[in-house]
């Protein structure tokens, strides 16, 4: 694709700048007291030589300085004056070759100085025109490719959700709890089928939105621990410590659940003595940051695929770019799964990790 591109950008430079000469031979040609073609043909040669290499040292100058990733209200200032310079550079570069192969034209050279401006500074401004937009194109082309992606992925992640919460190894032990709480606690059971309803109604809701709040991801990550806790008893226990400047941050939907399904399902559940899973949150200089913790280690196991983590990240990547991560390690006896989220504001100046719950 980058061979592919830089292909076409000479073809274009090339043809581009080339037909500009042979029109404007045409239009001189068209003068019946103008000199022959190839009288005029050296000097509109290293003419249009001396603008494809400027425009292309122009280019280099707009990568670096990232100019196409401006907006036209920040690039136009810009723009113009870029293009006047061309239009001066582009022409005195060949002014040596100009003055020797038509001395005459020294002696009248106020005369046709600024149309020799004028018309490379047109050209340069058409230039610019077409590389921007072109580059702008891109741009909303890539948006839309990247829409429908995170559409696709946010409707994987929903399924994926909907499946590990829902199917029936899952169901079954939670129903076996509540049935065994209909006589011992009819309160309690009660609390756990009202648990499991809300679970599943938000799994079902989740392809609706891309994002949600922060307090409203984890009122449904408590509920998930609390129906998790019946099964497993003392086998679990949770610890979430929330900043309060965290809750109404958006994050995208089920991405926390997903987290602590993982540390439950791959960690907890396989200890025989069980253990604890805690989920921090804090603002650090504009990026919130969320650290799922439980005990057990990174163990490669039949049947783990992790495509849930695959496809977190890659719902990250469309939402946020490069600046969103998340990232799995292992300390001790711990897993630790640290999510980092830019905002739109920045927050506070940056703080410490608030303490996880212990292993």
């Amino acid at each position: 694709m980058i061979r592919s591109r830089t292909l076409l950008y000479w073809l274009c430079q090339i043809a581009g700048w080339f037909s500009w000469a042979v029109l404007g031979l045409t239009y001189l040609l068209s003068n019946p007291s103008s000199p022959t073609v190839l009288s005029l043909l050296p000097a509109y040669v290293a003419t249009t030589v001396s603008a494809i290499g400027w425009t292309h040292v122009y280019r280099l100058c707009i990568r670096r300085r990232g100019w196409a990733a401006l907006g036209p209200g920040k690039l136009l200032p810009r723009v113009l004056p870029a293009s006047l310079a061309l239009g001066v550079v582009i022409p005195y570069t060949t002014l040596p070759l100009h003055f020797l192969l038509y001395p005459d034209h020294a002696k009248v050279f106020g005369l046709w100085v600024l149309p020799a401006v004028a018309g490379p500074a047109w050209c340069a401004l058409i230039w610019n025109v077409a590389y921007f937009g072109i580059h702008y194109f891109e741009r909303w082309r890539q948006a839309e490719v990247d829409k429908l992606q995170l559409a696709v992925v946010a409707a994987e992640a929903q399924l994926h959700g909907l499946m590990s919460q829902v199917n029936p190894h899952f169901l079954f032990n939670c129903l076996n709890s509540v049935r065994a709480l209909v006589v011992e606690d009819p309160t309690k059971a009660q609390a756990a089928i009202t648990g499991l309803s809300e679970l599943m109604r938000y799994s079902m809701q989740a392809s609706r939105v891309a994002t949600v709040p922060l307090e409203t991801e984890m009122e449904m990550v408590r509920t998930y621990l609390s129906l998790e806790e019946v099964r497993l008893d003392e086998r679990l226990t949770s610890e979430i410590k929330i900043a309060a400047d965290t809750r109404p941050v958006p994050i995208p939907t089920m991405l926390v659940q997903l987290l602590v399904e993982n540390g439950v399902k791959h960690g907890i559940e396989r200890l025989p003595g069980g253990g604890t899973i805690g989920v921090v949150s804090w603002l650090d200089d504009g990026t919130l940051r969320v650290r799922v913790t439980n005990t057990g280690q990174i163990v490669a196991r039949d049947g783990s695929t992790r495509v849930g983590l695959a496809n977190a990240r890659e719902r990250l990547r469309l939402l946020y770019g490069e600046r969103a991560s998340l990232a799995l390690r292992e300390d001790g006896r711990s897993v630790i799964a640290d999510l980092a989220l830019p905002m739109a504001v920045a927050g506070p100046a940056p703080a410490p990790a608030p303490a996880v719950a212990p292993s």
